[in-house]
């Protein structure tokens, strides 16, 4: 458009109207709004802009495509006499430009200027009210285009299905799409997408089937991408598997949204194959999030290695990770107490400037407590100038982890005192922090005060911390009752830890009915016939014994041999009991026989009982002697430097025996006094830093996750809770 000249101040006709129209829409969809407003001032000069409400509404639009709704509003304002359509641009314009409130105050303007609203209108003002996630005035809406007979219109009642389902109200949103005379891929994306965002997965994906059955509408995109969220939260691979090739058929298997959408849907469904398929389908196609979304699949299912040749291909092809990306690795490296590849990490999120990111710290701190660095957890938090919710979280768990319940306390009292609201994850591990800790009074308090002082239903696993609870403190008849009173079952730990309870004590029968209960739970667990033999021979009661390994003879159930490994010099060393087998094994069985004459001279006492066998006690000793952790921690002190920390990781919970040799070895060990330097890093660690005396530097855990050992952690009860922390 060249060089505007006014040769007169007259109103164009029809024909220069229509011209100034077509070029004001011109600017609108190229967004140039220099030119825009070179024609807004021509129109102010001829007076067209006052007298002709056509070409104003097509300045409104103009400044509403170009993300200037101030200066829309103000020729709006200018209109003496604004028609159906300047109304509807302006609610439309509003909408478009994320002011929502002004939206709906122009919308209500509208109705008071008895302005009949059309469909266009009220399906702006619908997407405003559903933006603002505000269900009462979009019930309003709903009012008014039943009273207009717009009810029906596909347009208003996509808007309206839209606007319910993303407040929430599902049914409401429902109702309004079965009215629908035809549904278009709006109204169904509506719904699938409400369905999936509200967490009603399976609803999402019969939706999704009921929209292909009609065989009448062209799925779009964003309703695959819906889709497969919902496919992935229901962990269903075979809908998955079909999606995919609907996607195919519709050609949108390049479309980067929706390749992102398949990866994270196969890796949320464990099919790790497939999900890499998915991200190197085009070969420049990695990003960040389809490379986070197969990380994070990689941690889910366990395969850290993966995950990190996965971040490390990241790098390679030039894609810089988020703190998700973060998040997902450092929690691979907590699962598997891997602290030198944590530190790496750790390292690399202070050069992104990720450092303060709540997510990322949160993981970092629960990292380096399951590492055992319970002091550097503690100070990164600290370091924290606003931690959420999540950081509190991952402080408490911290501090449960490691036995410490009065710390727990004073930091749950401190988030609260900050204003900050705990959640049911927040009471989980302040549960568990008390019943580590022997505080069953003060564990019971937060339990009832749950639903009291904060508003928060208990759920299974608050009441399986409160059998926990009873159970570590020997108060096996209060747990039995409380178990008698729940409103529901026991899931699987809280039998378990009744079951450890009853091994213990000694307590046949309400062993046997744990042990019942926990088969149903799971028939698999081979830990329950373990404790049920331990509870027989602590009795004396050899022929049960007999008959509990018979029984699992018939069943084919075979009992796991238990293994520890370490790593050093980069690489996994492996030990079975009495392990024979180790190029080092005459080193090692040196150490291990000058670390048995230390700790007994530090009162170590062999404890036999967790042996169900009918032996000498001699020859238990010698079995107990040889058991894998202490082959592995005797490697790891030949093969270590003396400062730094042995993480020992086992398939099995630890013996009540090897937990109390192993915290007399780091208590030996951490009596000599040492000192090091650490490199200072943003002023977070203090350079000089010694280490105090007796300070222990052993950890050992169980490879899935972990809990302070205390005298009920056996081997065999409940895999998959934590074993040892030799830190006590």
């Amino acid at each position: 458009m060249g060089k505007l000249q006014v040769q007169n101040t007259r109103p164009p006709d029809a024909a220069a109207s229509l011209h100034l129209a077509a070029l004001l829409q011109s600017c609108g969809r190229a967004g140039d709004i220099r030119r825009g407003r070179a024609l807004h001032a021509y129109l102010l000069l001829s007076g067209a802009a006052t007298a002709s409400t056509f070409l104003a509404n097509h300045l409104i639009t103009m400044y509403s495509h170009c993300a200037d709704a101030a200066s829309a509003v103000r020729v709006f304002s200018a209109v003496p006499r604004p028609n159906p359509v300047s109304w509807t641009t302006l609610v439309s314009g509003l909408a478009q430009n994320a002011m929502h409130r002004d939206a709906l105050a122009a919308f209500a303007a509208m109705r008071r200027a008895d302005v009949a609203p059309t469909q266009f209108a009220l399906s702006s003002a619908a997407r405003a009210a559903a933006a603002l996630s505000a269900p009462r005035p979009g019930a309003q809406l709903h009012c008014v285009g039943v009273r207009i007979g717009f009810d029906n219109d596909l347009f208003v009642a996509s808007s309206l299905a839209g606007m319910y389902s993303k407040c929430g109200l599902l049914d409401e949103a429902c109702r309004v799409f079965d009215q629908m005379p035809h549904k278009d891929a709006v109204a169904w994306t509506s719904m699938i997408d409400g369905y999936a965002k509200n967490g009603n997965l399976k609803a999402a994906a019969v939706v999704f089937r009921d929209m292909k059955c009609e065989g009448l509408v062209a799925a779009d995109q964003h309703v695959f991408c819906c889709a497969l969220s919902a496919s992935g939260g229901l962990k269903d691979g075979w809908l998955g598997r079909s999606l995919h090739c609907c996607i195919i058929k519709a050609g949108f298997e390049l479309e980067t949204v929706v390749r992102n959408a398949l990866v994270d849907m196969y890796a949320k469904s464990g099919d790790l194959e497939n999900a890499s398929r998915a991200v190197k389908i085009d070969p420049g196609g990695w990003n960040v999030v389809s490379g986070t979304s197969l990380i994070d699949g990689y941690i889910e299912t366990d395969c850290v290695e993966e995950a990190l040749e996965t971040y490390t291909e990241l790098q390679r092809q030039g894609v810089e990770p988020n703190e998700f990306t973060f998040s997902s690795m450092i929690k691979g490296c907590a699962m598997q107490a891997l602290l030198e590849q944590g530190a790496q990490l750790h390292a690399h999120v202070i050069k992104k400037s990720l450092i303060w990111d709540s997510f990322v710290v949160s993981t970092l701190v629960d990292m380096y407590g399951k590492c055992g660095l319970i002091s550097l957890s503690i100070n990164l938090f600290n370091e924290t100038e606003y931690p959420t919710e999540i950081a509190w979280n991952a402080l408490i768990n911290v501090y449960a982890q490691h036995g410490h319940g009065g710390e727990a306390i004073q930091a749950f009292d401190r988030m609260t005192s900050s204003g900050i609201r705990p959640n049911h994850i927040t009471f989980v591990s302040l549960l568990t922090a008390c019943s580590h800790a022997g505080l069953v009074d003060e564990g019971l308090n937060y339990f009832y005060s749950m639903k009291d002082a904060h508003g928060i239903e208990p759920k299974d696993e608050h009441y399986s911390c409160i059998i926990d609870m009873y159970a570590r403190a020997g108060r096996l008849d209060e747990a039995e009752q409380f178990i008698s009173e729940m409103p529901i079952k026991p899931n699987a730990y809280g039998w378990c830890s009744l079951l450890g309870a009853c091994r213990m004590q000694g307590n046949k029968e309400l062993g046997q009915v744990a042990a019942q209960n926990l088969m149903k739970l799971e028939p698999h667990n081979t830990g329950i016939h373990v404790s049920l033999s331990g509870i027989y021979a602590s009795l004396g009661q050899w022929e049960d014994v007999k008959a509990v390994r018979k029984l699992m003879r018939d069943s084919r159930i075979k009992k796991l041999p238990g293994f520890s490994w370490v790593d050093c010099n980069k690489k996994t060393h492996v030990f079975g009991s009495e392990d024979w087998s180790h190029p080092q094994q005459e080193q090692i069985y040196k150490k291990l026989e000058e670390l048995s004459e230390r700790i007994k001279e530090e009162g170590y006492v062999p404890d036999t009982s967790s042996l169900p066998l009918n032996i000498e006690d001699s020859a238990k000793e010698r079995l107990l002697h040889y058991h894998s952790e202490r082959i592995a921690v005797a490697f790891a002190l030949i093969s270590m430097p003396a400062t730094k920390p042995i993480i020992v990781k086992k398939n099995l919970r630890i013996c009540v025996d090897c937990h109390s040799a192993l915290k007399l070895i780091s208590k030996e060990r951490g009596s000599r006094k040492m000192e090091r330097k650490v490199k200072q890093t943003r002023g977070w660690f203090k350079p000089e830093t010694k280490v105090p005396d007796q300070a222990p530097n052993i950890f050992v855990m169980w490879c899935g996750g972990w809990i302070r050992g205390t005298r009920l952690d056996m081997e065999g009860v409940l895999p998959g809770a934590l074993v040892l922390c030799a830190r006590c």
